[in-house]
């Protein structure tokens, strides 16, 4: 009977076999994960150094270039004048006569000079698609001359007349070669009714990129009455009018808030709606088209703001950085005035605007301002270039003199800036 035993264990000894585990290196699910790892990991290093490798020699996309900022250049002293001794009068009796050809020629050459500044100007229209009384849609479009200021690498900035083309709800610029590309606007300064609106230059087409110039910004300064000028861009209401005159006088003041500006007269009769620049026979703009204030006794002409006062407002504008303003029209207290009239030297505010951070911070007309943020103010053009470092909502500490009973009293006032 044992025998019988170990015969059948003898028979079924294979199921007493002791099972050994594989090696985990022996594993195929683990060798295909190593390997898939391996791969992955060699796939990315050479990935990394290809891109090191090329990475040097890759363009920038527009959106990683750097914008480059507008610097327009700064105006040169004029060295005074030296008086000469008077000399003996000096009589011609020679008669010069001009015939028609000599006249033909003249017109010629001014007119050469108009087509050249053409080619730094441009004609932006602005369309707004409105309803009538019946509900009926149409379209109403309007358009002004622009000035080419320059390109920060990315966009063609444009100086126009904010006004014109504010309302708009597509803006297109037409180019001196009748090339046309869609344009935004970007800042604005509604007290001088000026506006930069931009063209991408990946819009503009090569050949208008090399044919356009920019603008070649003279200077306002040095005029004098009767000096001849070209009224360039759209003087006569129509893009592309030119007009000859002279200046008829160049000591008005246009005074706005915060500030005041040169204004240009001439003899140069206005359209209800022109716009653009005016220009020396150097072919230089000395002026910009505005209608905003009109002179004494110089009505119905054209008028321009000089180049001089605006270059500030322009290289901020083209740089995309706000305007701001207090509300305040003032004038000049000088030595001269508070010696005579007893009164402190600063600016003597005039008028406050309604709904300004000046008339919220409690400044009022009578006061004069004679400190700003901890700089002395002595006229108009502090003020004016103080503000030009402010940005929207900063305050700012203004240091009046009231007058009282007893002469004056200093006042402060704390006044949040903002855009008009």
């Amino acid at each position: 009977m044992e025998e019988g035993k170990e015969n059948r264990n003898a028979s079924f000894s294979f199921m007493q076999e002791t099972i050994k585990q594989k090696k985990l290196y022996q594993n195929r699910i683990v060798r295909r994960i190593v390997l898939s790892v391996a791969s992955g990991v060699l796939f990315a290093l050479t990935a990394l150094f290809v891109w090191a490798l090329l990475l040097p020699r890759l363009d920038m996309g527009p959106e990683e270039q750097e914008i480059q900022p507008i610097t327009l250049p700064e105006e040169q002293e004029e060295p005074p004048e030296e008086k000469e001794e008077p000399s003996e009068p000096v009589y011609i009796t020679e008669t010069v006569s001009m015939e028609l050809e000599d006249y033909k020629k003249m017109y010629q050459q001014l007119m050469q000079i108009g087509n050249q500044v053409e080619k730094s100007l441009v004609n932006i229209s602005s369309v707004m698609v409105d309803t009538d009384w019946f509900d009926e849609t149409y379209i109403r479009q309007s358009s002004a001359a622009g000035i080419l200021i320059g390109d920060n690498g990315l966009e063609l900035l444009i100086l126009t007349d904010y006004e014109k083309v504010s309302s708009g709800e597509s803006l297109q610029v037409t180019f001196y070669d009748h090339t046309t590309a869609s344009a935004v606007l970007k800042k604005y300064d509604r007290n001088t009714n000026l506006a930069v609106v931009s063209v991408n230059l990946s819009d503009m087409e090569e050949g208008t990129r090399d044919i356009i110039q920019y603008a070649d910004l003279g200077s306002s300064r040095t005029l004098r009455s009767g000096e001849p000028v070209i009224a360039v861009g759209s003087p006569a209401g129509s893009y592309g009018s030119v007009l000859f005159g002279n200046l008829t006088s160049v000591s008005q003041t246009a005074s706005l808030y915060d500030g005041g500006y040169s204004v240009l007269t001439t003899d140069l009769v206005k359209a209800g709606s022109g716009s653009g620049v005016l220009v020396n026979w150097s072919g230089q703009i000395v002026g910009i088209l505005q209608d905003h204030y009109e002179a004494a006794s110089q009505r119905n002409t054209i008028q321009a703001y000089g180049i001089s006062d605006m270059k500030d407002i322009i290289e901020h504008l083209s740089n995309n950085q706000d305007i701001v303003y207090m509300g305040i029209v003032g004038a000049d207290v000088t030595t001269a005035v508070s010696e005579s009239e007893e009164i402190p030297i600063g600016v003597y505010v005039s008028e406050v605007a309604m709904d300004s951070p000046a008339i919220e911070a409690g400044i009022q007309p009578g006061d004069i301002i004679t400190s700003i943020s901890g700089q002395s103010i002595t006229n108009l053009k502090d003020v004016m270039l103080i503000l030009l470092k402010c940005s929207n909502e900063q305050n700012i500490q203004v240091i009046c003199q009231r007058p009282d009973m007893n002469g004056y009293q200093e006042l402060e006032f704390s006044v949040s800036l903002k855009i008009l």
